[in-house]
């Protein structure tokens, strides 16, 4: 048995999943609008193609948000998510900024989801998966 020839056809099929596209940026330096004074971060894109966006998880939790859900004593699902690149994905790194540009859920275009840690560190990996969650969002 050929492991590297497995381990090459996983990373293929792998791969062919990865029907998103997306841009990952990662936050420079503080730049100055010469014109407006105005000061900004500056956004380098460190990564631009193919990716999967996947979910996992659904155990209940308590809601810590308020609201109704929270008043009745109810739990809601918390799910963790992913974004998988091609393996051999280097540069990224935790508190990029991933920003779906095509999606095959129409839902997902557009959203924005901050790099968390690396999911994928391991001998034998078929893609480069990190932990990521939605900017924005109250848990972030």
């Amino acid at each position: 048995m050929n492991v590297q020839h497995i381990l090459n056809r996983g990373r293929q099929l792998a791969e062919s999943l990865m029907t998103d596209q997306c841009r990952v940026t990662h936050m420079g330096k503080p730049v100055t609008d010469p014109e407006t004074g105005l000061v900004a971060p500056a956004a380098n894109t460190v990564y631009e193609g193919k990716c999967k966006v996947q979910t996992s998880g659904g155990l209940a939790a308590e809601n810590t948000e308020g609201g109704i859900v929270e008043a009745l004593g109810a739990v809601t699902p918390v799910w963790s998510m992913y974004v998988h690149f091609p393996y051999g994905t280097t540069g990224l790194l935790p508190g990029d900024v991933c920003e779906l540009t095509e999606a095959a859920d129409p839902n997902l275009k557009g959203r924005k989801l901050r790099l968390l840690n690396m999911q994928s560190e391991k001998s034998h990996a078929t893609a480069c998966r990190w932990n990521v969650k939605e900017v924005g969002n109250s848990n972030e």
